[in-house]
């Protein structure tokens, strides 16, 4: 068995993801899944015997997505505060937001079809939980970074205005989302 084979539940999970964000939950179904993977039928249900199996891992890999990259950004951060000043930071956070949610789209749909299914089935409740939660880490990361973890209902505040615009953008609500938009947002609470 080859070392660069990918692992099979990974191409599975990446396949429901992209069903999820192209297609919906009505669209998410084993035979897509695997159809979509390029992978024998019946290894999805081998795997996820049934539809609540896969959109629990689904959304388990997909909150996983979500989170990327946190750690290196708090170093980018750091580094421009401290050659370049506050304004400059907060600046890049907003680059950084837009670039992630234009580059991202699709986890952002996918996000929402899979809150939508938490919020219509009890059993997976705590999935719309843990997907809000995954959704809104990079913001409020950012923003904790920016007022430095001071003003908590403030942050909070921000975190689920950022989330809501992100969450507009990615659904084609709005057109077009800008830095002017996420600094504006930022600014009101470093400035209270």
């Amino acid at each position: 068995m080859s070392s660069s084979k990918p692992d099979r539940r990974l191409l599975i999970l990446q396949a429901a993801v992209k069903l999820l964000s192209d297609k919906g939950i009505i669209g998410l179904t084993h035979r897509a899944v695997d159809a979509q993977a390029r992978i024998p039928q019946g290894s999805t249900t081998y795997y996820y015997p049934k539809k609540n199996d896969l959109l629990r891992a689904a959304a388990e890999h997909l909150a996983q997505e979500l989170e990327k990259d946190c750690d290196a950004l708090q170093v980018s951060f750091a580094d421009i505060v401290a050659k370049q000043g506050m304004t400059a930071a907060i600046d890049h956070v907003a680059n950084m937001l837009v670039t992630t949610i234009d580059e991202a789209r699709h986890l952002f749909i996918a996000r929402i079809e899979l809150t939508l299914a938490a919020a219509r089935d009890t059993e997976l409740a705590d999935m719309g939980h843990r997907l809000s939660d995954a959704g809104k880490r990079p913001i409020a990361f950012f923003v904790n970074l920016i007022t430095n973890s001071e003003n908590q209902p403030a942050i909070e505040t921000c975190v689920s205005l950022l989330d809501g615009i992100a969450l507009t953008y990615a659904t084609g609500q709005a057109k077009h989302l800008t830095t002017t938009q996420i600094t504006s947002v930022i600014k009101t609470i470093v400035t209270d």
